[in-house]
């Protein structure tokens, strides 16, 4: 039995992919488990899909009984007003961050129940989560894997200790970031293609969206409006996202649509800001005739489905940045991203800027170039690898569990 492990909604879109074809596999091998009791995660449409192939799913009612009276009793403050939820955010962050939840011996005991041969966790869980899990399966004598969640596409980054702390083994899709000096880091690392941003996976993401690709209706100036997707992007203050929508939407032929990214959002689903815009990500790219954002992994997606992409270069600048912005570790080390060295996208520098540039696009639509679309190809392949547009990624996660497995018996 594998068990992966559920805390956000980034890392059940991460590892959804991998549960699919490894119960495809395997069928009644995968088990899943959501360790933040404030967001049902069984209401998304993700989720659902998953349930259907009567794959197992246990909240932390399961671990403990102390969370069995917490899930009942935050059942009944949701029933509470959206305006006075938003306010407990408070709350949601000492749940999420601080409050005692779950001890190792609980995780064992759930392992021993269940059955359990490996534990799937990504690298944005909390730390001390972290630290249990990997606490537990040692004392199990069982593995411990650890994915990175999203694309990163900025320059010269390189991973850190942390990073290979509480794994026995470390999935990683990028290109980009060059293995580590270290020996004993370096043989954590397992590099796999994007199971996300796979072909496999998005051709069957169309199964589950509402908003199908093969529906796109191709733009026609002094026809219909040019739809837009703006996708927000964390610690940047949500103000100038609602800014930048209200002054496209000041323009007569647009449609445009703010997508708040769910990063940093521990607020219940009835409160979130996220989960109250009713189309996924995949479905607004689908639907859009342009993309509006700063750096995020979602672009790879709309970079496959070909979308016209205009750049929010200004939007990083210090008066654009939240508080909690040095948790980004992008001030002091000033990276630069790799996307900046292609030219299949406009470069966009201020507000006003923008404007003029929808304004110009709508009037004078085209799809992109033949150069456009080998540039933007080209810049794929660096960030994905070569082999990002073929077939069978999703298969060599199948084979790296199943080998796995058999180091655990041998």
């Amino acid at each position: 039995m594998h068990l992966f492990v559920i805390h956000t909604f980034p890392d059940l879109d991460t590892l959804a992919p991998i549960i699919y074809k490894l119960d495809s596999k395997a069928k009644g091998m995968i088990k899943i488990l959501s360790v933040y009791p404030v967001q049902d995660f069984k209401k998304y449409e993700l989720t659902k899909f998953l349930l259907k192939r009567k794959i197992k799913y246990y909240s932390l009612s399961s671990i403990n009984l102390k969370n069995f009276f917490l899930i009942l009793f935050l059942k009944v403050l949701f029933f509470l007003p959206k305006f006075i939820l938003v306010k407990l955010n408070i709350l949601w962050h000492h749940l999420y961050h601080y409050a005692d939840l779950f001890t190792s011996s609980n995780i064992c005991k759930f392992i021993e129940k269940e059955k359990i041969k490996s534990i799937t966790i990504d690298d944005a869980i909390p730390v001390r989560f972290q630290k249990i899990f990997h606490d537990s399966c040692i004392r199990m004598d069982i593995k411990i894997v650890k994915i990175k969640v999203g694309v990163d596409l900025r320059k010269n980054v390189k991973f850190g200790k942390s990073d290979f702390e509480y794994c026995n083994k470390f999935v990683v899709s990028e290109n980009l970031i060059p293995d580590p000096e270290d020996i004993n880091f370096k043989k954590k690392i397992v590099r796999i293609h994007s199971a996300r941003f796979s072909v496999e996976w998005i051709e069957l993401l169309e199964e589950i969206n509402r908003l199908k690709l093969v529906n796109y209706k191709r733009y026609s100036p002094d026809k219909d409006k040019l739809k837009i997707v703006i996708f927000s992007r964390p610690y940047i203050i949500l103000e100038e996202w609602k800014k930048i929508q209200e002054k496209i939407n000041s323009l007569s032929n647009v449609e445009v649509k703010l997508k708040i990214k769910p990063r940093g959002d521990l607020s219940p689903l009835s409160a979130s800001q996220y989960f109250t815009v009713h189309h996924t990500s995949s479905e607004l790219i689908n639907w859009a005739d342009l993309i509006v954002s700063h750096i995020s992994s979602i672009l790879i997606e709309a970079f496959i489905k070909k979308k016209k992409f205009f750049f929010l270069d200004y939007i990083t600048k210090d008066k654009y940045k939240t508080a909690a912005w040095h948790y980004y570790k992008m001030e002091s080390k000033k990276y630069t991203f790799c996307l900046e060295d292609y030219s299949f996208f406009v470069k966009i520098n201020s507000l006003d800027h923008l404007i003029r540039e929808i304004e110009s696009y709508s009037k004078n639509f085209q799809e992109l170039s033949e150069n456009e679309l080998k540039n933007q190809e080209n810049f794929l392949k660096k960030v994905m690898g070569n082999q990002y547009n073929k077939k069978g990624q999703l298969e060599k996660y199948v084979n790296f569990y199943m080998d796995l497995l058999k180091k655990n018996t041998n």
